[in-house]
């Protein structure tokens, strides 16, 4: 049966419905899928305005620098287009350019930069237009400038000359007129160099230059500038011995040597071969005052060291009598014990000229048993009298007003300005996570053998340095002694007077190594051994109390209080000890004296540390507690320190000196403060350009 119109199955509307409507979604999904996809396919194809290339550059821009520059300042040249300027980059990223050229009608442009010694090292110019860039070009070179020559104009040397150079560089010191005199030395890796020049005494001029294979095919630097040198080989006249003289006694407890010599030079006394006392020549004159050796009949020379460090010949040796004159008759001193420095004659015969040979006296060969002979060690700490008879109690006061105003407070300021801004490291060798006391920041855990062991000893070693030491067995001696007196001054001084004063608080407190007063305790030493003050300050407490967290301030600054008091007590007792025992002579005596300037030294210069207003000091603790307190404590701690330091007949501690480097501190400090007080809040203030 063929289909009609009327025979066709029909489906109803709904089914009609459906059908269209699953027809039109996946239409629709085709079309949406094509269109993002063109969309997708049209964006990768159109590139971003951040990435598109910037205008084409001109090829008239160009940068010309040497392969090899022998000089820091190196010339650059190059062309550019007419109406434009360059800009050249700095070698550190974010920095400002080293070099800057406004834009003009010119086509060429030069300028002189400064560039470290160095391989390859990349510069980069740009041309700029209306402040756009419209050229770049780089250049590479070797750079490698003259080396530096230490020394002012003129001055004196035994042939020895030095300077800083570039790292593993070849230098050449060159001497005008003389070829053949000049040396070469190898900089190390920090750039110092120094070598001997081989010319004769006289005035020269020299010249130095540097050379490394590696930078610009060995080829040399520029010449530094001409410095004159004067070349000194030739040993200094002997010194003479005016007091005492020759036969006369020294019936004091200390002897001031005296004579003259050659200006400008340093004279050193022996006294049967042992270095008891140094002078600086001033003039003509020189003089210096050591502790009396054993009563008796002792032989005594002096030698001189001119400024370029050559050695005089021994002076004809004296026979003085030291100690008091006793009822009977001295025996003389065996001629076996007293051996007279090489090259003199010996005492018995008339004074004559010293032997040609230009060698200083040396310690005897019984050097490995002289236990008994006293070291230079604590010999210019003055007596009770002598402090007085110099006046020492009338200019101490003084000082100490200065320490307060010039370095004490000063240093508060200094430390309030920069709170926050320098991280001090937690030293803990012991743990990490355990609940820690105040005061953590500047403190160890340790053993407490260790604790106290380990930065005890080096300590002591400062100490020992900070005097001077030579390869004789006595010195082991003092190395001993100055163990023993910081063991008594850490052990009386701190550790039981702050137990007895927690006591009497009611406080909980732990001693802890301090790393600060370590550190005091080598600043110190290093610079009383450059600067030669007699008697040295040094420090040597080197524990502190460390307290539970939350504890009042009066409780933790009266246990801070006694302690500093403790120390300052405990060294003014072992001074007037030590002058009270006189002048020694032998094992036990020696070690005693020694111990008891140890004390005395260490304890004044420690004193004077703690009570710095600093980080956990004790000074810091009292200053919160009572400014007033802290005011009095300061001042009688500095004041009692200082009439020591300033020593007595003969010393000559720098006063002038300590001042000059005081109010420099001070003013540093205050220009500090100032600048983070006032200068650096209205400069983050502003906006940025």
């Amino acid at each position: 049966m063929q289909p009609s119109p009327t025979n066709v199955p029909r489906r109803s509307f709904r089914e009609c419905g459906a059908s269209a409507d699953r027809r039109f979604l996946r239409l629709a999904a085709i079309l949406a899928f094509a269109g993002l996809a063109g969309i997708l396919t049209a964006a990768s194809a159109v590139p971003t305005p951040t990435s598109s290339p910037p205008a084409s550059p001109s090829p008239n821009f160009t940068l010309t620098a040497p392969g090899f520059s022998p000089t820091d300042a190196v010339a650059l040249t190059g062309t550019k287009d007419a109406d434009s300027g360059v800009s050249v980059l700095p070698l550190t990223p974010g920095d400002q350019p080293v070099c800057t050229i406004p834009e003009d009608s010119k086509t060429t442009w030069g300028c002189t930069i400064a560039l470290p010694n160095g391989r390859a090292i990349s510069v980069t110019a740009q041309q700029l237009t209306s402040g756009a860039i419209t050229g770049e070009d780089t250049a590479t070179l070797d750079v490698l400038g003259a080396p530096s020559i230490d020394g002012a104009p003129g001055f004196v040397t035994s042939g020895l000359v030095s300077g800083l150079g570039f790292a593993g560089a070849t230098v050449v010191a060159g001497v005008a007129g003389a070829p053949a005199g000049g040396c070469t030395a190898i900089a190390s890796t920090t750039g110092y160099w120094s070598c001997a020049l081989t010319v004769g005494s006289g005035s020269w001029v020299i010249v130095a230059r540097q050379s490394q294979a590696g930078l610009g095919g060995g080829a040399s630097s520029s010449p530094s500038g001409s410095l004159p040198v004067t070349v000194d080989r030739d040993a200094p006249a002997s010194p003479t011995i005016t007091s005492p003289r020759a036969g006369s006694r020294a019936p004091d407890r200390t002897v001031t040597y005296r004579g003259m010599g050659e200006a400008a030079g340093a004279v050193d006394v022996y006294v049967h071969n042992v270095p008891v006392c140094s002078a600086r020549v001033s003039g003509t004159i020189w003089a210096c005052t050591a502790a009396a050796p054993a009563a008796g009949k002792h032989p005594v020379v002096a030698i001189q060291r001119d400024q370029a460090g050559n050695f005089s010949a021994p002076s004809a040796p004296i026979s003085v009598f030291f100690g008091p004159k006793p009822g009977a008759a001295v025996p003389p001193v065996a001629p076996t014990t007293t051996d007279p420095p090489a090259g003199t004659p010996p005492p018995s015969d008339s004074p004559t000229s010293p032997a040609p040979e230009p060698t200083p006296p040396v310690p005897p060969a019984s050097g490995s048993s002289n236990w008994g002979t006293p070291t230079s060690f604590g010999s210019e700490l003055p007596t009770l009298a002598e402090t007085i008879g110099r006046g020492n109690w009338l200019l101490a006061p003084l000082l100490a007003l200065a320490f307060i105003l010039l370095v004490a407070l000063p240093l508060r300021m200094l430390a309030t300005a920069l709170r926050g801004r320098v991280r001090r490291p937690s030293i803990r060798l012991t743990g990490r996570n355990r609940p820690g006391l105040v005061d953590r920041d500047d403190t160890t855990a340790l053993n407490p053998i260790l604790a106290g062991a380990i930065p005890l000893a080096v300590a002591a070693a400062f100490v020992v340095f900070s005097g001077g030491v030579d390869d004789e067995v006595r010195y082991l001696r003092l190395t001993v002694a100055v163990c023993l007196g910081l063991g008594l001054l850490n052990v009386i001084g701190v550790a039981v007077t702050t137990r007895l004063a927690r006591r009497w608080q009611g406080v909980a407190g732990r001693l802890r190594t301090r790393p600060m007063l370590v550190l005091a305790a080598a600043v110190a030493a290093l610079l009383s051994r450059a600067t030669g003050i007699e008697p040295v300050v040094v420090t040597g407490v080197v524990i502190g109390i460390a307290f539970a967290r939350g504890l009042p301030a009066r409780p933790r600054a009266i246990v801070n209080l006694v302690e500093v008091g403790g120390v300052t007590v405990l060294a003014i007792a072992a001074w007037l000890a030590n002058g009270a025992l006189g002048a020694v002579q032998g094992f036990w005596p020696s070690l005693l004296h020694e111990t008891l300037a140890t004390i005395a030294l260490a304890g004044l210069g420690s004193a004077m540390t703690l009570i710095l207003p600093l980080a956990t000091l004790p000074g810091r603790v009292i200053l919160e507690w009572s400014p007033p307190v802290w005011l009095a404590s300061v001042a009688v701690v500095t004041t009692l320190a200082a009439a020591v330091f300033l020593g007595g007949r003969g010393a000559d501690f720098p006063v002038v000196g300590s001042i000059v480097v005081a109010v420099a501190f001070a003013a540093l400090s205050l220009a500090v403060w100032a600048w983070l007080r006032f200068v650096e809040p209205v400069a983050l203030r502003q906006p940025s350009a």
